[in-house]
């Protein structure tokens, strides 16, 4: 039953929106007015607005934080455990160039000339090594997601980290003093 009036209430209101009119009056002095009822006096002069539709739109999906991993391992290789040391998840970057750097953990050790890649918004950053620790540098403003992959000779992707979430303070182009 609440239901069905809560149809009804939402049909009505759109309806009765949709049937409001707009007036724009423009009196004796040339003052403009907007009204939604039609003027009473016949010295102002008046006319009815056509109001263009409303441009909504739905806001985008929301992405999942943690990304899937992949837990099957593969004969022959080996199943590396990543875990970003630092910064710490949700970490706000200083205002500056976006400078700063990022270490991880890696357990067992790297072995048969595997490698790290740094993952940054779902993109590799610079080249794969096989030390655990980067210096970013100029990354822009904004929210930015980090993971570390660990990578063969032939370019698989081995294991993952969980992903970190950084968020860059800068200055901006449009602000000037």
């Amino acid at each position: 039953m609440r239901i069905a009036l809560l149809f009804l209430m939402l049909t009505l209101s759109s309806f009765a929106q949709g049937q409001t009119r707009i007036y724009k009056v423009v009196d004796a002095n040339g003052n403009i007015t907007f009204t939604d009822k039609p003027p009473i006096s016949t010295q102002e002069e008046s006319s009815a607005v056509e109001l263009n539709q409303i441009n909504i739109s739905a806001p985008p999906p929301e992405r999942a934080r943690n990304a899937r991993i992949d837990n099957s391992k593969p004969e022959g290789n080996i199943d590396y455990d990543i875990t970003i040391t630092s910064p710490p998840d949700s970490t706000t970057i200083p205002m500056g160039p976006g400078n700063f750097s990022l270490s991880a953990s890696v357990s067992p050790a790297l072995e048969n000339g595997d490698k790290l890649q740094l993952i940054l918004n779902g993109e590799p950053y610079g080249r794969p090594q096989s030390t655990s620790t980067w210096g970013l540098t100029n990354v822009l403003r904004g929210a930015h997601d980090l993971s570390i992959q660990a990578v063969s000779n032939s370019g698989k992707v081995l294991s993952q980290s969980r992903p970190v979430r950084v968020y860059v303070l800068r200055p901006s182009k449009l602000y000037r003093n």
